[in-house]
């Protein structure tokens, strides 16, 4: 292998590798995990809301789906109906 081809490898490898990991930065969490924490789940809102290339994070879904399902419940429990998620109507069910 000369060095024009061990260049060119090296520089693919280290580019696959850079592409691989610029996934990996944060550990995915799921919905179940966000519901139990709290203060990460509110701090993961805010950053999902000031950041619109979000919405295709895993963990701004599943935060977004562990915030929906808390309130639903909290308004079950409280008698009210709950608040519509983001881009849907709200319930008209009494």
């Amino acid at each position: 292998m000369n060095k024009m081809t061990f260049a060119y490898y090296s520089r693919g490898t280290v580019l696959a590798a850079v592409l691989a990991c610029s996934a990996c930065g944060e550990e995915v969490r799921s919905a179940q995990w966000w519901m139990g924490h709290g203060p990460e789940l509110q701090a993961k809102l805010i950053e999902c809301k000031n950041n619109p290339a979000s919405e295709k994070d895993d963990n701004c879904r599943n935060a977004t789906e562990a915030f929906v399902t808390l309130v639903s419940a909290t308004a079950q429990k409280n008698g009210a109906s709950a608040p519509a998620a983001p881009g849907q109507q709200p319930s008209t069910n009494p």
